[in-house]
């Protein structure tokens, strides 16, 4: 092995040890007390952000053992496959809460079938009695404009999922109220993911403190002090590391007066610019704001797809355009196939160690702005 190719996986070996000692420092907080059940019922608004997955963290941060099951389906009401899966769990374990998602627009626009949206909304909340658990309404946040509320919507809706809980008795988690309160009391606040639909980490947790809030106690003295480096999403920090380490090893090529292979760096880089313009679709993509296990299977996933598509570049360009003999297509083609383990070998330690709970500069912010909320109603 020559020097270069040791200088590759030394370089690769410091970023997963870096990625391990970021998951280290957020390990998950697990305290003895309370055991609380929840089912989430919802579509991407539940899931971007990793809504649940905070709820939780928040919860032991709180002293309360919280364990959940989400079956949340993009795009989906509570009708249809979303209900039948839901049904399902609730026959099966012991919820104490039932979290509901029922979309009241699309589009930028009221959902045409407004009948449709408190039915489904009646209907549910009975079948989460029978089965012995409370329902809960989850309101979230609408659409954004410009990265902030569309106040006019939002309005209509606050109204809609207010009626739907007054007129079946269930526990409201009035996300959208807040999320307004939020926009207008912190100055330059960001909580919209890049489409401008759905919340981005940040967001998410603002929504698990008002579950905290309102399910629950939430305290702002239980809140650990975050960092800058907790708010960035995950996949950007691969990202710069990759880049790094693209640039590192060009100087270093320089330095020894050999060749750049240019190709090669300028395909790493195409791949990891692609790979920015998914995030813009985090409500596809939802590895971006933080579903872990969507995340490896995407890593997973990707890696294959450079694998197949550089060892058929290798076999024909050494083979059949170099000539040169089948070993040394082999060879190189082994090589591409670590690197691609590799990059998705370094998302493991971020999944199974780091901490979901959003912990950056703003966190003890949000959180009093949930409280300073509930104090005002």
């Amino acid at each position: 092995m020559n020097k270069s190719k040791k200088i590759i996986i030394r370089v690769w070996a410091m970023l997963m040890l870096s990625f391990v000692f970021v998951g280290c420092t957020n390990q998950n907080i697990s305290n003895a007390g309370e055991s609380i059940s929840i089912l989430f019922v919802g579509n991407s608004h539940v899931r971007t952000g990793n809504v649940p997955g905070q709820l939780q963290e928040l919860a032991n941060l709180h002293g309360i053992e919280l364990a959940y099951v989400d079956v949340s389906i993009n795009g989906f009401g509570l009708d249809g496959a979303l209900r039948d899966n839901a049904i399902r769990e609730m026959q099966n374990g012991n919820f104490d809460y039932v979290v509901m998602q029922q979309p009241a627009g699309r589009g930028g626009r009221v959902t045409a079938d407004v009948d449709g949206f408190f039915n489904n909304i009646r209907t549910f909340s009975e079948i989460v009695r029978e089965n012995g658990a409370i329902p809960v309404l989850y309101y979230p946040m609408w659409m954004g404009v410009d990265g902030q509320p569309n106040e006019e919507l939002h309005t209509i809706f606050s109204e809609m999922f207010k009626q739907a809980a007054y007129e079946n008795d269930i526990i409201l988690t009035n996300i959208g109220d807040v999320w307004v309160y939020a926009h207008r009391t912190i100055q330059g606040i960001s909580l919209y993911a890049r489409d401008g639909i759905h919340a981005n980490h940040e967001g998410a947790f603002l929504a698990a403190s008002v579950f905290m809030a309102t399910l629950f106690d939430l305290q702002v003295e239980n809140i650990p002090n975050g960092s800058v480096i907790d708010s960035v999403p995950m996949l950007n920090i691969l990202t710069i590391m990759v880049f790094l380490s693209v640039i590192i090893f060009t100087l270093y090529r320089y330095a020894k007066k050999q060749p750049l292979h240019m190709k090669k760096s300028l395909i790493i880089i195409i791949s990891l610019v692609l790979l920015q313009v998914m995030s813009l679709f985090p409500h596809v993509f939802l590895f971006i704001e933080g579903s872990n296990r969507l995340l490896l299977l995407y890593a997973i996933i990707f890696g294959l797809l450079i694998f197949v598509l550089y060892s058929t570049y290798n076999f024909v360009r050494i083979v059949f355009i170099d000539k040169q003999s089948l070993n040394i297509a082999k060879r190189y083609n082994f090589y591409v196939a670590v690197c691609c383990a590799i990059y998705a070998l370094t998302f493991i330690p971020v999944l199974e160690l780091r901490n979901p709970l959003y912990m950056g500069n703003n966190a003890v912010a949000l959180v009093q702005v949930v409280l300073s909320f509930f104090d005002l109603f």
